[in-house]
């Protein structure tokens, strides 16, 4: 029992890392909402330039590894695929915000998922804003839907949604943390 506790004590005592996170989506989804455009257009060239370096890094991975792995090939022909992709995305804005649409949609929806789990698991250990972390999660996975369902208009709405899904995220962060905190006073004192 006691190295359980001391492996939850471990785990727990880094409380603040996720309170600091949660301040930091919260101020992220402020700076979204007030510059939509600027951080929708900038959200996709970061989306591009990030096929691009994964595309290099399967590449150079690829080539490294080619007399240990014997599926290198296909490993470097993804590399390639996703740096011919991440060019492509790059040159063409248009298509990346799109396409930038539908990965955020699946991520919110990851997301949203994810912390309604997280609420599922608090309300069962009896604590106490669960509800306001479910509340998050569900918020997160309806704005999710409607990116994914009408991506053409998230292109002109996207930056509101992710926004406010930093904030909602960036406050269930938050009340996670605290609540992580709550219980790490409550483990340092049995351990």
């Amino acid at each position: 029992m006691e190295n359980v506790l001391s492996k939850i004590s471990q785990v727990i005592k880094h409380w603040w890392i996720g309170v600091l996170l949660g301040i930091l989506f919260v101020l992220l989804g402020f700076w979204v909402l007030r510059s939509p455009i600027e951080s929708f257009v900038t959200f996709s060239i970061y989306f591009a330039i990030t096929y691009i370096i994964s595309g290099i890094g399967a590449i150079a991975f690829s080539l490294a590894n080619r007399k240990a792995l014997s599926g290198w090939g296909w490993q470097l022909a993804g590399g390639v695929l996703q740096l011919f992709l991440g060019f492509a995305l790059l040159a063409n804005p248009g298509v990346s915000m799109i396409v930038l649409a539908f990965f955020v949609g699946f991520w919110l929806l990851f997301q949203g998922i994810s912390t309604i789990s997280i609420a599922v698991e608090l309300k069962r250990d009896e604590q106490k804003n669960w509800g306001w972390v479910l509340f998050s999660g569900i918020l997160t996975a309806v704005l999710a839907f409607m990116v994914l369902v009408n991506p053409l208009y998230a292109v002109s709405t996207l930056s509101m949604f992710i926004g406010l899904s930093l904030i909602m995220a960036g406050i269930a962060q938050v009340i996670i943390g605290m609540i992580m905190k709550k219980i790490s006073r409550k483990v340092e004192h049995i351990v």
